[in-house]
């Protein structure tokens, strides 16, 4: 018999936790039993667990089928007393993930397997090691990290803050601009200010239903009222490439072509969906009971709305699908005008190589009747190919590609006189390679791309989406007064209503950049002027070179790093000298980096200030501002707080006489609000230096790197 290794608990690989996720295996029955930790982590309760191994095999992805092997191999092939592998597993919310596996295998006396026992984790060096930028995974207590490339290495970033930091950021801003500021920093109406124009939307909804009593798009536009998402209208003609760019979206082929239902879907926790059918029955499904083929059976619904976790749908919106227009025409096209109520922002599909036809410009006009709120998306760029000659491109892919993106845009400014946002996409190369994102295909495909535009309106997204169907419930009172089915008295009382909604809706939004896109690659941003210096300066390699070509430096490379909140300074001093491991680095007292500053002289240096609270009083920072230029460093999402300490700093009246800088960390945690946030940093800062009589500073923006 052959010798068996005995190993102490400690060296297993195992996930450091309170509780672990245990799962065993009985031979030969090759029963298999997990623990509640388990259950809990794969989603899944006691009824849907897998009973036998076998079943527990189908849970694995299908790309990851020499997982099924290795372990079949280790039990009954090997004298291998552990097995350790890595794969996806089929969660209970419809959701691959993937998990580490560490197990032991007891034998008997003729090596034959008597039982599997060990643990099925989510363990972060495992789940790193096959991670692609960009993925993220749930830990548990609302934490969720993300995969990032720093210094040519994976690690991983702290994100599942996010949206607590956002409340407590607008909460913060609220409060100081009432407090400190006054009315020189204005923002736009809190979410909960929505709540008072939603009802007075619903008033005169109601009143307008009292005189247009069978308008069904007023109708459509009380529903809309009880969405609490923007909803982004998925619109086109029958091939067009609708269905396949909601499913690329899902991750899975789920929505049926030719779908008669107007099917929304959004990001969430469990994979379900809610059918409500034309007779007023509704049904819920979830988990695997969602299903390709129970969509299909449904299609002739009338709505469908599907939560789907992994979907990539920004936070704050809802997509729809809507019927195709050429699909139902005669009598159908009235029930799709009674759809278009409901849709906040519509995303117009139109495939290459197809300017826009008859039938695309009478739905338009359907569309544009009621807003003014629409992008198209140039689907099926997989269909276009280099034409060559003599074995050279003289029209390439790019090529013919920008054209499409043209020809659309100057086809609707002859139409509508809008300049419109064109987005290339290839629906097929997304779904393919959902899982897959490390692959050429899914990055040409500009799904990325697609979504990265999207969640520019996640920002405000309930105050958008409120302010948009004030805009439209005009404009359909004011079609109906055009048509005449109103007169008399009823014709003045809707001309009052009209008044009132405009007033509504003009509330203030914040500016979103429009965007640039060349061709098939990733869209920038516009407005060059402004954010062009502060991408660069997120790149790693540009990173010291941009910190030190400020003005405040043109006599030398040194920097004094301040600021009420050490850690960003320490953040700060990290990205300068490229160390980001600074655990064991004193909470307090004074640093200095000497002549570690790579890239920018050999005069370099960098000095890292206590905490503002911790200064002492008798500090002659005249001094120590004639040899070093004072950073201040503030969060990006905590602005006007990251000012106000700066005004009770104790060093801020020799600020007045001398160069200095601003620098704001967190850049990259707040995506989908960078463009506003940026926006507002050199009005901010100028009015901040004016008011505390100051020599205004420079200002420069940066991301902050999380390590674990």
């Amino acid at each position: 018999m052959p010798m068996m290794k005995m190993l102490k608990l400690s060296e297993y690989n195992f996930t450091a936790s309170p509780v672990m996720p245990g799962v065993s295996v009985i031979f030969p029955s090759r029963e298999i039993y997990f623990s509640p930790e388990a259950m809990n982590t794969m989603r899944m309760t006691a009824d849907t667990c897998p009973k036998t191994l076998d079943q527990w095999y189908e849970l694995f992805h299908p790309e990851d089928h020499t997982a099924t092997a290795k372990l079949e191999h280790a039990i009954y092939s090997s004298h291998e007393a552990f097995v350790s592998m890595v794969r996806r597993l089929y969660c209970g919310d419809g959701h691959y993930r993937k998990f580490r596996l560490d197990a032991f295998i007891q034998r008997d006396r003729d090596n034959r397997p008597v039982k599997l026992m060990g643990s099925e984790t989510l363990a972060l060096g495992a789940w790193l090691s096959t991670a692609s930028e960009g993925d993220v995974i749930e830990c548990g207590n609302g934490r969720v990290l993300e995969a990032v490339r720093v210094q040519g290495m994976m690690t991983l970033k702290d994100i599942g803050e996010i949206e607590d930091m956002r409340r407590e950021n607008m909460a913060l801003r609220r409060e100081i601009q009432r407090r400190i500021f006054g009315a020189s920093f204005s923002m736009p109406s809190p979410e909960e200010d929505m709540t008072g124009l939603r009802n007075i939307l619903e008033e005169n909804i109601s009143l307008a239903l009292n005189v247009l009593t069978g308008n069904n798009q007023l109708k459509a536009l009380r529903r809309s009222m009880n969405e609490p998402a923007l909803t982004i209208g998925i619109a086109g003609l029958t091939g067009s490439g609708k269905t396949a760019f909601m499913n690329a979206l899902l991750g899975e082929k789920l929505i049926p072509e030719a779908s008669r239902a107007v099917i929304f879907c959004r990001e969430g926790e469990f994979r379900a969906a809610k059918v409500y059918y034309q007779d007023g029955r509704a049904e819920e499904v979830r988990g695997q009971e969602l299903t390709a083929s129970y969509m299909k059976r449904n299609s002739g619904a009338a709505r469908i709305d599907i939560v789907m976790p992994g979907a990539l749908i920004p936070d704050g919106l809802c997509f729809a699908s809507t019927p195709s227009f050429d699909a139902l025409a005669g009598s159908g096209s009235a029930a799709l005008k009674n759809i278009l109520p409901e849709l906040d922002i519509t995303a117009y599909i139109t495939p290459v190589r197809s300017r826009l036809k008859g039938s695309d410009y009478a739905y338009l006009k359907m569309i544009l009747a009621l807003s003014k709120n629409i992008v198209f998306i140039l689907s099926q760029t997989d269909l276009e190919r280099d034409d060559t000659e003599a074995g050279k491109v003289i029209h390439s892919i790019r090529a013919k590609i920008h054209a499409d993106i043209q020809a659309i845009r100057e086809d609707m400014k002859k139409f509508s006189g809008l300049d419109v946002d064109v987005i290339p996409v290839s629906a097929k190369k997304a779904l393919e390679k959902f899982y897959d994102r490390k692959n050429p295909d899914w990055q040409n495909s500009n799904i990325e791309g697609v979504v990265k535009y999207f969640a520019r309106f996640s920002n405000e997204a309930y105050t958008r989406a409120m302010i948009y169907r004030a805009e439209r419930i005009s404009a359909v009172l004011e079609g109906a007064s055009a048509r005449r089915e109103v007169s008399g008295s009823s014709r003045w009382r809707v001309g009052n209503i009209t008044e009132s909604l405009k007033r509504c809706a003009q509330y203030t939004l914040p500016e979103i950049s429009g965007y640039v896109y060349d061709e098939v690659s990733e869209p920038e941003k516009a407005g060059k002027n402004l954010l062009s210096s502060v991408m660069e300066s997120m790149r790693e390699g540009q990173f010291r070179t941009k910190f030190f070509e400020l003005e405040a430096f043109k006599h030398g490379h040194k920097a004094i790093l301040l600021g009420a909140d050490r850690s960003q300074s320490m953040k700060l001093f990290a990205r300068l000298v490229h160390n980001l491991m600074l655990e064991d680095e004193p909470a307090q007292g004074w640093l200095l980096s000497g002549d570690e500053v790579p890239s920018v002289g050999s005069d370099a240096s960098v000095m890292i200030a206590p905490a503002d609270a911790e200064i002492a009083a008798n500090i002659d920072w005249r001094k120590i501002f004639s040899e070093y230029v004072p950073v201040v460093s503030v969060d990006l999402a905590r602005v006007d707080s990251g000012l106000y300490d700066l005004m009770h700093s104790p060093y801020i009246a020799r600020l007045a006489f001398t160069d200095w800088v601003l620098a704001f960390g967190n850049a990259g945690l707040f995506d989908t609000r960078q463009i506003e946030l940026v926006s507002h940093v050199p009005k901010r800062v100028k009015e901040f230096a004016g008011m505390n009589g100051i020599k205004s500073p420079e200002w420069f923006i940066y991301e902050n790197y999380k390590i674990f």
